[in-house]
């Protein structure tokens, strides 16, 4: 039915490239350089990511908790887009925006919302400080937040995360 080209083309060097490329890190979008850094300024958060975050931030402080239930698939379905930054970038994109810091009271002031914040947010940081990668971090983190690392350390050392974000909310 369909004729046969007269000739065929030479495939370029991409094509063979990608065939011959696992497709797992497509499937998965693998993020490059998830790995794990050694510094802080080294750990991801993109434009992108830091735009999901305060837009997770903003739906959980404007809207009730029956509006919350309603979005509760495409909130989750944020998560899974930022699942890879760490969770200090994650606090640094919150507490370094006036906007989105303000939100957080909003957020804490409802029992509801609170539990649903944390309940994303202290299993990511416990992983994190079982793998020992947050202490490393401490004084890059405190500095780009602009408040003093002493203060601060308890919150990591006792692993107390929900009181560690009230004190990131009151500086």
């Amino acid at each position: 039915m369909f004729d046969q080209p007269a000739h065929t083309f030479a495939k370029p060097q991409q094509y063979y490239e990608w065939v011959a490329r696992p497709k797992l890190a497509s499937i998965v979008k693998i993020p490059p350089g998830t790995k794990g850094s050694d510094t802080y300024e080294g750990l991801i958060c993109t434009e992108s990511d830091k735009a999901n975050i305060g837009e997770i931030v903003t739906i959980l402080a404007e809207n009730g908790k029956l509006s919350l239930l309603l979005k509760s698939s495409y909130l989750k379905q944020l998560g899974a887009q930022i699942a890879h930054v760490h969770p200090m970038k994650f606090l640094t994109t919150i507490f370094t925006n006036p906007q989105l810091k303000l939100g957080m009271n909003e957020i804490f002031d409802d029992y509801f919302k609170r539990n649903g914040f944390m309940d994303g947010l202290g299993p990511s940081l416990t992983k994190e400080a079982d793998k020992n990668k947050l202490d490393r971090f401490l004084a890059d983190f405190a500095k780009e937040l602009g408040i003093a690392l002493e203060p601060m350390k308890v919150y990591f050392q006792s692993r107390d995360w929900e009181g560690l974000v009230y004190f990131l909310m009151i500086q």
